[in-house]
């Protein structure tokens, strides 16, 4: 009998350990499918009812283990980019020679994309998303009205640096309608914003790209300021739709049960709603940061790029809408790598400027001319 007992006893810390082994390891599985077609990457605003839909976050939740697995996610994630930049020795890797014919073209996307998703939430009568929707009085429809103008400059590219400035004019309009919180998700529009004024769309008048040439020497900063404000964007949502409001989460997972894909494919019971929410966050947040620290860009976008894409099918339409601005930005931070611009802005402005000064030159040629007729006529 004494034995036995000792075996047990022998046994007992094995199985604990096992037991935690298990426990861990199927939170770790969690995570990697948190990043497939779940809730990481959908907006759970979007789709709860409207009363809950600006239900404000509870920050007592702020010190609960989900904060500390997104430092510590962020962190073995972010050695080993940076492992794997120093390996590479490049911080743009992967660096295809198919994306230098398919930059000309990334401006026009997120233009294009935002301005469609801009006409479609101001028909709406919302500010960007749809939670955020517009009083009907006259502030309210005056926001409709700039949501529609700024759309018009992005899709037909007229003005298209008038409109992004005017975009900023709007997000900050917002702040005296709706809680900082749900502005400050939105933060993204404010980075497309300072993108597109810089980088541009089209070939600007001669007149107008002589003034604007001293943007293109912010060009860098531009494409930085795009990538650290959705960074930023990512992480706030993460943490105001999930990691501090669960009832948001779990208000989502009652609707569409089937993105718990720990309980509906796995069949694990102990993957509560709730615990699946909370690693939806942590990925979203550890997105967020990486997007934020500038490590292999396009690393981390090209992962982003499955999650966000295969949610479009599963949701109702209103996802791809809302997302349409994202993917923009993606696409754009895609072939910018980690903030070196390929001297977009100034060589958009050089046809103008060429023009300009070969029209000088043929006036310059053309008064010369002038007056040696006129001397020969007068000899």
């Amino acid at each position: 009998m004494r034995r036995g007992d000792a075996d047990k006893r022998r046994t007992r810390p094995e199985c604990s350990i096992l037991r935690s082994c298990r426990r861990w390891g199927a939170i770790g599985v969690g995570l990697l499918v948190a990043l497939q077609p779940t809730v990481a990457s959908a907006h759970v605003r979007w789709f709860v009812p409207e009363e809950r839909q600006l239900q404000l976050p509870d920050w007592s939740l702020f010190a609960r283990w989900p904060t500390l697995a997104v430092l510590g996610l962020s962190l073995v994630l972010w050695l080993a980019l940076k492992g794997l930049e120093r390996l590479v020795g490049t911080p743009h890797f992967p660096n295809p020679p198919l994306l230098a014919h398919m930059e000309p073209h990334a401006t026009t996307v997120l233009a294009l994309q935002t301005g469609i998703s801009l006409v479609w939430f101001a028909y709406q009568r919302t500010l960007f998303v749809p939670p955020l929707a517009l009083p009907p009085t006259w502030f309210g429809w005056l926001l409709v009205a700039l949501q529609l103008v700024v759309a018009f400059t992005f899709i037909t590219s007229l003005f298209d640096r008038a409109g992004a400035a005017l975009l900023v004019l709007v997000f900050l309009l917002g702040f005296a309608v709706f809680p900082p919180e749900a502005m400050l998700e939105q933060l993204l529009y404010a980075g497309i914003a300072v993108a597109l004024f810089v980088l541009g769309v089209t070939v600007p008048p001669a007149g107008v790209a002589r003034r604007l040439l001293p943007l293109a020497r912010f060009e860098r900063q531009a494409v930085s300021a795009l990538r650290v404000l959705t960074g930023f964007s990512l992480v706030i949502v993460a943490f105001s739709e999930k990691l501090l409001n669960p009832d948001l989460s779990q208000s989502f997972l009652r609707e569409y049960p089937h993105f718990n894909v720990l309980r509906a494919l796995f069949g694990w019971t102990w993957a509560t709603d709730r615990l699946f929410g909370d690693l939806a966050g942590v990925v979203e947040a550890t997105i967020g940061l990486l997007l934020i620290s500038g490590v292999l860009t396009r690393v981390v976008i090209l992962a982003m790029w499955v999650p966000f894409n295969l949610t479009v099918p599963l949701l109702p339409p209103i996802e791809l809408l809302g997302h349409l601005p994202i993917f923009g930005i993606m696409y754009l931070l895609l072939l910018y790598g980690s903030g070196v611009a390929p001297d977009t802005a100034a060589r958009r402005l050089e046809p103008a400027l060429t023009g300009e000064l070969e029209a000088s030159r043929r006036r310059i040629r053309g008064e010369g001319d002038r007056r040696a007729a006129d001397r020969g006529e007068t000899g």
